[in-house]
C-alpha cells in the first residue's frame, strides 16, 4: 500500500472539539475494568485490545482499543452481520501477536421463506499486530443447504486520545478533528494535536466495500452453500504529515505473519529453554518468554524492556531493570540493551518540570501528543528514587552473568555519573539516607515502587512530611555501592571502591532508624522529620534482597512476612491485614503483586530461607492457573484465600507485565541456587530445590559468560540434585554444593 493523503491538509474540513459539552463524541471512562477474556495482541509500543468477540468495544471504553506511540488510534470497532453481533464459539492468542476467534452469525430472517439458522454462517476473524500496522481478517463459511446473503458492516472510530487521557486525566482543549476521509478503498480518521502533529488513521478494505460512511462500511455477500468469501481490514497510524516506512510497504497477512513467527523463532533459538515434569507450568513459562519477546521497544539498535498494556507499553526506569534483573536466566541480552538504552536518557541537568537531575535514571517516556504539547513532563520524567541505584545492580549482576568487559567500560561513564546522583542529588539533606521530594506540579507525589498517592498512609489516614526516604531504598543504595566497590577495584579503581565499601556498610548501620522493636519489623519509610512512618508493609523485604541487615534481622524479617496478615494465601500482600489502612481492593495498600514476591522470595533464598521462597512459588504457581494462559497480571487483590477460591482479580491490572512475566524467571534463579561467576568462569549451584510438585526439571541454552550450559535438576524426596548435561563454548566450572 502506499499510503497518500487524497486531497492537501488546507482541504481537510474540520468538525467541532469532540469532548465539548454541546456535541459529545466519545466518552473516556475515568475507570475501566479490564476483563479477563479480553484479547491482547502486542509488538512493542503498538497494541491492541479487544472483547472476546475481537472488537473494540463498548467505543471509548478506557481498556480497550488500537494503540500506537501512546496515542489512541482506533476506539471503535465493531462488527454486526445482518444488522446483529455475532455470537462468540472461541476465542485465543498466539505468542501475543496473532489472535483467532471463531464466530457464528445469529439467527435472522433473511427472506419471508427462510430463516438463517444459528451455527450455519462460520466465521472466522483472525487479528494480527506487525510493526505498527493492524490486521483484521474474516472469513465467512456458509455451511447452509441453500444461498445466503448477508449483510457485513464494520463500524469504526478514532479518538486519538493520548494514553494519559484514556487512563483518566482531563483535558480542557484538544486539538482540531476533521471529517473522515472516504478514498477509494480507505477510510481515514484525522486529527491535528495541540503539539502541532497530524495523527491519521488510514483504514484500508479489500475488497472495497459496497458503502461506506463517516464511521463505517458494509458489504453486501452472496454465499454459495459450501463457499467463503474473505474480508481483509488493515490499519496503519500515521504520526506526521509523511507516512512511516511500514505504511509505504506492500504488506498483506499472510506475509507479515509469517514475519512475526520467523522473528518469534529467531529470538527463542537464542534463550534459555526449559521443560519439566509438570506440563501446565512448562505452559506458564512458555507465556512469561512469549512476554518478553513482545514487549521490547526498539531503541537505536537496542531493545529495552516496555513495562506492561496498555498502561506502561512505554520505556520505564525502575520497571524494566528489575525485569531485566529477574529474566538474565533467561536471556542476559534483556538486560544489556536496558543498560545501553537508560544511560542513553540518563540525566544532564536540574530541571524542575521533570524532576531531573545530572546522573539520575529516567522514570519513564512518553512521545504522546500530552507529553509534545508540554501538559505532561513524561519527556522523559525521572520521578523515581530507585531506578538510579538499581541501575548500578543490573550493570554488576549483567557482569556476574555475562563477563562482558567491554559493556562495563562502555557504561563506566554512567555508572559513575549514578553513583556521583546518590550523593550529590538522592541524599537530600546530607544524613547517608536517599530522599525523594516531587518538585514537579505533575509529576508522581510517591517516587518509589509504590507510588500511588496514599501507599505511605499512616495509621491515622495522614500522609507522612516529605522529604521520605523508603526503607527498600536504603537497601538497593547499599547494595549498589557494595557492588560496585567490587566492580570498580576489578577495573582499576581501588580508591573509590574501597569508599563505596565503607559508604554501604555506614548505610547498613543506618537501617536501625526504621526498626520498630514493637513489631520486630522495620517502618516502611522516615519522614522529612526523621520520624518513622509505622506501618507493616513488604518494602523491608526487599532488605533480604540486598542483602543489607544483619542475620538475625532477616531472621525477624522472614518470620514477619509469613503471619498470615502479610501472607493472603496466594502471596505476600503490600500491606499487613491489621493495619487500619489496609485495603486488599487498592493498588498498593493490601493487594498482591508477583514482581514484589520473587524479589522477596530471591532475597529469602540468598539469605538460607528456601522454604518461604519455594512456598510463594506455589502459591502463585496456582494463582496463575487462573488467569488466561496462566498469564500473571501487574497485581491481583489481597483477599484472604479459603478452600476453593479464586484469586480475585485487579479491575485495572496490567496484563502482560513485565515485572509479573519476569518472576517465573527470577524465583527459579533462586530457588535452584544459580549464582554465576563469569568473570571466574564458574558457575557456582548452591541447595538447589525443586518444589513437591516437580519431579525434574531441565534448563537448555544457558549463558553463562561465553558458554553455553545444559543442566537437569531432579527430586529424590526431599532433596533435590543437579546434573551437568553439557557445555559448549568456553570452559566453565560448575560448582554444585548441597546443605549438609
Amino acid at each position: 500500500m502506499n499510503l497518500q493523503l487524497p486531497i492537501s491538509l488546507h482541504e481537510l474540513e474540520e468538525i467541532p472539539a469532540p469532548y465539548s459539552p454541546e456535541q459529545p463524541r466519545l466518552v473516556v471512562p475515568q475507570e475501566a475494568s479490564r476483563k479477563a477474556d479480553d484479547l491482547t495482541l502486542i509488538d512493542g509500543k503498538t497494541f491492541l485490545s479487544t472483547n472476546v468477540t475481537g472488537d473494540i468495544m463498548p467505543p471509548g471504553s478506557a481498556d480497550v482499543g488500537f494503540f500506537c506511540h501512546d496515542t489512541r488510534f482506533l476506539s471503535h470497532l465493531e462488527l454486526r452481520v445482518n444488522g446483529r453481533r455475532a455470537i462468540v464459539l472461541s476465542s485465543s492468542t498466539d505468542k501475543t501477536f496473532v489472535s483467532q476467534i471463531e464466530l457464528t452469525a445469529a439467527r435472522a430472517t433473511l427472506r419471508e421463506s427462510f430463516d438463517l439458522p444459528e451455527n450455519t454462517v462460520h466465521i472466522r476473524r483472525q487479528q494480527l499486530i506487525s510493526g505498527e500496522v493492524f490486521f483484521d481478517r474474516f472469513t465467512f463459511l456458509n455451511f447452509n443447504q441453500n444461498a445466503v446473503s448477508l449483510s457485513v458492516e464494520l463500524l469504526f472510530d478514532a479518538d486519538f486520545a493520548d494514553v494519559f487521557e484514556v487512563r483518566g486525566i482531563k483535558r480542557k482543549v484538544h486539538g482540531q478533528f476533521y471529517r473522515p476521509i472516504q478514498h477509494g478503498n480507505c477510510l481515514i480518521f484525522v486529527y491535528r494535536g495541540l503539539d502541532s502533529t497530524l495523527r491519521q488513521t488510514v483504514i484500508e478494505m479489500s475488497p472495497s466495500p459496497t458503502h461506506m460512511h463517516d464511521k463505517g462500511t458494509q458489504w453486501e455477500l452472496q454465499l454459495e452453500p459450501g463457499k467463503q468469501v474473505q474480508i481483509d481490514v488493515t490499519v496503519h497510524p500515521v504520526i506526521g504529515e509523511t507516512p512511516t516506512a511500514s505504511s509505504r510497504s506492500t504488506i498483506d497477512f499472510p506475509t507479515c505473519l509469517r514475519d512475526r513467527r520467523e522473528r518469534y523463532s529467531n529470538w527463542e533459538k537464542n534463550v534459555t529453554h526449559f521443560a519439566s515434569s509438570h506440563g501446565i507450568f512448562d505452559a506458564v513459562l512458555n507465556t512469561a518468554a512469549g512476554d518478553f519477546h513482545a514487549l521490547q521497544i526498539a531503541d537505536k539498535g537496542e531493545g529495552i524492556i516496555a513495562a506492561g498494556i496498555p498502561w506502561f507499553a512505554t520505556t520505564f526506569g525502575r520497571d524494566s531493570l528489575i525485569a531485566s534483573y529477574q529474566t538474565l536466566l533467561l536471556d542476559p541480552q534483556l538486560a544489556r540493551d536496558t543498560l545501553r538504552v537508560l544511560a542513553r536518557y540518563q540525566g544532564t541537568e536540574y530541571n524542575d518540570w521533570r524532576d531531573e537531575e545530572p546522573g539520575k535514571i529516567l522514570h519513564e517516556y512518553r512521545q504522546g501528543e500530552m507529553t509534545c504539547a508540554g501538559e505532561m513532563p513524561f519527556s522523559p520524567y525521572y520521578g523515581s528514587i530507585d531506578s538510579t541505584p538499581l541501575f548500578l545492580i543490573l550493570l554488576t549482576e549483567v557482569y556476574n552473568w555475562t563477563a562482558d568487559q567491554d559493556l562495563v567500560r562502555e557504561l563506566l561513564p554512567a555508572a559513575y555519573k549514578a553513583l556521583d546522583w546518590i550523593d550529590s542529588y538522592g541524599d537530600l539533606d546530607k544524613d547517608g539516607l536517599v530522599e525523594y521530594s516531587r518538585r514537579s506540579p505533575k509529576g508522581l507525589a510517591n517516587q518509589s515502587w509504590k507510588d500511588s498517592w496514599d501507599a505511605n498512609m499512616r495509621p491515622d489516614g495522614s500522609l507522612p512530611v516529605t522529604p521520605i526516604a523508603p526503607i527498600e531504598v536504603q537497601g538497593y543504595v547499599y547494595d549498589a555501592k557494595f557492588r560496585m566497590a567490587s566492580l570498580l577495584k576489578s577495573f582499576g579503581d581501588v580508591e573509590r571502591g574501597e569508599k563505596l565499601k565503607q559508604e554501604a556498610l555506614a548505610i547498613s548501620a543506618k537501617l536501625e532508624s526504621y526498626w520498630m522493636s514493637h513489631a520486630s519489623f522495620y517502618a516502611i519509610a522516615l519522614d522529612g522529620k526523621k520520624s518513622p512512618v509505622e506501618i507493616v508493609s513488604s518494602n523491608p523485604g526487599h532488605l533480604l534482597f540486598s542483602r543489607a541487615i544483619p542475620k538475625e534481622r532477616a531472621r525477624d524479617v522472614v518470620r514477619r512476612m509469613m503471619q498470615p496478615d502479610m501472607f493472603s494465601g496466594w502471596g505476600w500482600r503490600t500491606l499487613s491485614e491489621k493495619e487500619s489502612t489496609f485495603n486488599p481492593l487498592s493498588y498498593h495498600r493490601g493487594s498482591v503483586w508477583p514482581h514484589d514476591n520473587s524479589l522477596i522470595a530471591h532475597g529469602m533464598t540468598l539469605n538460607g530461607f528456601r522454604k518461604p521462597a519455594l512456598h510463594v512459588l506455589t502459591s502463585l504457581f496456582e494463582a496463575a492457573l487462573n488467569f488466561r494462559d496462566y498469564c500473571l497480571p501487574e497485581l491481583f487483590c489481597g483477599v484472604q484465600r479459603r478452600e476453593q477460591d479464586e484469586p480475585v482479580q485487579y479491575p485495572v491490572s496490567c496484563s502482560p507485565q513485565a515485572w509479573a512475566s519476569g518472576s517465573w524467571f527470577l524465583m527459579l534463579t533462586s530457588i535452584l541456587g544459580i549464582r554465576p561467576s563469569a568473570p571466574r568462569k564458574e558457575l557456582n549451584i548452591f541447595n538447589p530445590q525443586l518444589p513437591s510438585w516437580l519431579e525434574h526439571f531441565q534448563i537448555r541454552n544457558l549463558r553463562i559468560g561465553s558458554s553455553r550450559v545444559d543442566l537437569d535438576f531432579t527430586r529424590r524426596g526431599e532433596r533435590t540434585f543437579c546434573n551437568v548435561v553439557h557445555i559448549k563454548g568456553e570452559k566453565l566450572l560448575v560448582n554444585v554444593a548441597f546443605k549438609s
